[in-house]
């Protein structure tokens, strides 16, 4: 993937995950913003601690592996955001890409996202 691109993705809770390679000279960067009981529409959910952590290229070419496959099964996609659904957006040197699928569609992109948070707890 051509430097520079950043992708995000809100999951069915509305939990912000944000991908970015700004720098050919840096490792991509996820950063994870989990909704807090004060934003949640009951008042006391949570989507845990923040986290924050570098890219391997393995990582890279995963994620975008899974955004591809998000895109095309255009089946999936949905015209409305609704609690459940996931909304993904994405900007490249080729161009930009912004959708949201249907509840359940999203569970590879989602297992990515809960292992990289995993990673990042585990950092020092």
């Amino acid at each position: 993937m051509q430097t520079p691109w950043n992708a995000s993705y809100s999951d069915g809770s509305a939990n912000s995950y944000a991908f970015s390679h700004t720098d050919p000279g840096q490792r991509a960067q996820f950063v994870y913003d989990p909704v807090r009981p004060e934003e949640s529409s009951s008042g006391a959910y949570s989507g845990g601690d923040p986290a924050r952590a570098a890219l391997t290229a393995d990582d890279v070419a995963q994620l975008w592996e899974i955004l591809d496959a998000l895109e095309a099964d255009t089946a999936a996609h949905v015209e409305a955001r609704a609690k459940g659904t996931t909304a993904i957006s994405w900007s490249t040197p080729e161009g930009d890409a912004r959708f949201i699928v249907k509840r359940g569609a999203a569970e590879a992109l989602e297992a990515f996202g809960l292992s990289l948070r995993k990673r990042a707890a585990e950092q020092p």
